[in-house]
């Protein structure tokens, strides 16, 4: 294996574990606040800032995988938001 080979093998790592703290972190905070009182609100505020802060950190950084946790977060927070309001003993 040469050493341009172990480099984009690394790169291509290094975008995978961006992207999955960014996922657990989500889920962390998810979860947590499902159990209390009012946190669907909060979660929604977090997954909101969880957003500007991945785009904020993909402009900085100029790294394309801050966009796609961008994305990725603001698909599944958003979706959880709606699934969490809809359950029935919610309201």
């Amino acid at each position: 294996m040469s050493e341009d080979e172990k480099t984009e093998e690394k790169k291509s790592s290094d975008r995978w574990k961006i992207i999955g703290y960014n996922i657990l972190t989500l889920v962390t905070y998810t979860l947590l606040f499902r159990f209390v009182d009012g946190g669907i609100m909060i979660d929604c505020f977090f997954v909101g800032i969880h957003v500007l802060a991945c785009i904020a950190l993909a402009i900085g950084m100029r790294r394309w995988e801050w966009v796609l946790s961008a994305f990725l977060v603001l698909a599944i927070g958003f979706s959880t938001c709606v699934t969490f309001l809809d359950m029935p003993n919610m309201h």
